[in-house]
């Protein structure tokens, strides 16, 4: 299965503080990471799926070409299945870096194959790196 962020609304890379993804209508939708302490989260949004809350799950994440695979654990929040996998900002840079600089990331879940435009990503994973670093 193929699933691309839905096309409705406004779709946008944006920071707020301690948090930078990709926002549609006003929600993250596909990727976003946060700080958390000394260490940062990627997050997987944008699918339908339900997926049991603890699970683990390893998500794949190619941006230009450059492909990567990190272990996730399912979580619920605001009744939707979100996955997210936790690591030091260190270990996350060249994750960062790809997608400063990429033009579309592609995520494979459980749940399906989904593309992030990466248009915008420069500057609001800059201010995370800034708020975080």
């Amino acid at each position: 299965m193929v699933f691309a962020a839905p096309p409705a609304g406004a779709q946008i890379w944006r920071n707020s503080g301690t948090t930078s993804g990709y926002y549609v209508d006003d929600r993250p939708n596909g990727i976003f990471l946060r700080c958390a302490g000394p260490s940062l989260t990627v997050n997987f949004t944008g699918y339908d799926a339900e997926l049991p809350t603890g699970a683990s799950y390893r998500v794949g994440i190619s941006v230009d070409g450059i492909a990567r695979l990190f272990r996730t654990r399912s979580y619920e929040v605001r009744g939707r299945s979100i996955l997210v996998h936790q690591d030091t900002l260190a270990n996350l840079r060249p994750l960062i870096e790809d997608l400063r600089l990429g033009k579309v990331a592609e995520v494979t879940t459980p749940a399906g194959r989904y593309n992030v435009p990466l248009t915008g990503s420069g500057a609001a994973l800059g201010a995370l790196l800034e708020r975080c670093g």
